[in-house]
């Protein structure tokens, strides 16, 4: 199942990526995918098409369990003996560095370092930090491999500088039948009855997309020895059957309950006392007098006491009625006198402005490599531009790498309106000369394709 190797799903890709960079150094690598995705069948096809030029390594998970493992390990591979007074950082950072004459001897060494997600994370980062401490131009490659925890392990973000990821995704339906279909006719099987479309696709949703699932279920499927997908869709078939009884189950449930609800409000209602209806009585006063109305509750009139029954004696005849005098004039009302205005309220008193905060003056990061704009352009020379970016940081760091070699010195400019700093090195007083110091350089620098310009042009 692993001849021939196969180039589909990215995977040529990254083993031409893996040998361009591995030959050309620079770059720790780092290969991820999932368990199966083909990660050890492609580092070793890198062993086997680039072992005439480069001098592979490759060094078990298992060994590395802590530091001085790794440090006796390295030292093995470098001839040589572990000092006493040599600590495991030491050697670690000792070993990278003797590297480097091998590649000026035309042999550059790769450290494989494959399942390197068993390892621990202090160890990968050791080694790590010692192949970023050593000259990466010359130094032993080292290449990682396992799933995408190794990220986590290494101590990597998106903007981690020095490293460079290759991902395994796993396999389609259309890659898994272009993997297939010549190792079914070298074995010579009939590739219609075994990657037939049932049985591929079983294939796939079995297998995920991985080479090591695929290669354990594949003799299962085409002996007909995986079960059918019916028996879990016979053990829910009851949820199938038991939905329309739930239903009405529910709807009964909601339906009680609605009725419960207008129930109670109802007996709320009737248990609520009625206000009594007002009574209307005349009662007169006179013979002459108008009728008055008196509405309102009246109480029930308790019973009259019984009076002795006197004889009746009649009724003298009435006098005649003296004329009612008219009733006087209601004096007309005070009018009201007019409320008085209210006062306005007083404007609110306006707030005093902020006064503005003064700017705050630029202070570098690195004061000892940091030169003034001013005093740079007053300058009437030539330099070697290195590096410029909106990032201080960035010139820092390739200041920092180059520091026991160049003195590089760096200012501040304004481009589009933000900060831009610019890394700088010499101070010529022509042209060439600035030329000449370029071919110099170490070779990290020129390939960044430094740039000979005039001071007062920053």
């Amino acid at each position: 199942m692993d001849l021939p190797f196969f180039p589909d799903a990215a995977r040529h890709h990254a083993l031409e990526t893996l040998r361009h960079l591995s030959g050309f150094g620079d770059l720790a690598l780092v290969l991820t995918g999932d368990t199966g995705a083909g990660k050890s069948r492609l580092l070793a096809e890198l062993v086997r098409s680039e072992s005439s030029r480069l001098d592979f390594h490759q060094i078990s998970a298992g060994s590395l369990t802590s530091t001085q493992a790794l440090a006796s390990a390295l030292v093995r591979l470098a001839y040589r003996g572990l000092e006493a007074t040599e600590g495991a950082r030491d050697s670690v950072y000792g070993f990278f560095r003797w590297s480097e004459t091998r590649a000026r001897k035309g042999r550059r060494m790769v450290l494989l370092v494959d399942d390197a997600d068993q390892v621990p994370a202090d160890v990968l980062r050791l080694l790590l930090s010692a192949y970023h401490a050593a000259e990466r131009a010359s130094a032993a490659v080292v290449v990682f491999s396992g799933t995408d925890e190794l990220i986590g392990l290494l101590g990597l973000t998106g903007d981690s500088e020095g490293v460079y990821q290759i991902h395994l995704r796993p396999l389609s339906s259309d890659e898994m039948l272009a993997y297939l279909e010549p190792r079914i006719h070298k074995a010579g099987g009939d590739v219609k009855v075994m990657l037939s479309s049932p049985r591929l696709a079983l294939l796939h949703s079995l297998s995920h997309g991985s080479f090591g699932r695929l290669k354990r279920i594949a003799p299962a499927v085409w002996l007909d020895r995986v079960p059918a997908e019916n028996p879990p869709a016979q053990r829910y078939r009851w949820v199938t059957s038991a939905r329309w009884p739930a239903l009405a189950l529910v709807l009964l449930a909601v339906s009680w309950w609605l009725v419960s609800l207008q129930y109670d409000a109802s007996v709320e209602r009737e248990q609520m006392p009625s206000s009594p209806e007002p009574v209307r009585k005349s009662v007169t006063i006179g013979p002459d007098n108008p009728v008055v109305d008196i509405t309102g509750q009246v109480a029930p009139a308790a019973p009259a006491p019984e009076l002795p029954i006197e004889p009746q004696i009649p009724d003298p005849a009435p006098e005649p009625e003296p004329e009612p005098e008219p009733e006087p004039e209601p004096e007309p009302e005070p009018e009201p006198e007019p409320e008085p205005e209210p006062e306005p309220e007083p404007e609110p008193e306006p707030e005093p402005e902020p006064e503005p905060e003064p700017e705050a003056s630029f202070t570098p990061m690195k004061p000892s490599a940091f030169v003034p704009l001013a005093e740079v352009r007053a300058w009437n020379a030539w330099t070697i531009q290195v590096i410029a970016g909106n990032q201080e940081q960035t010139v820092i760091n390739v200041i920092d790498q180059h520091e026991s070699v160049l003195s590089i010195r760096y200012t501040v400019s304004t481009r589009q309106g933000s900060d831009w700093y610019i890394g700088f090195f010499g101070n010529f007083a022509t042209k060439d000369a600035a030329r000449e110091a370029i071919s110099q350089l170490p070779r990290s620098l020129k390939r960044q394709s430094p740039w000979i310009r005039q001071l007062s042009g920053f």
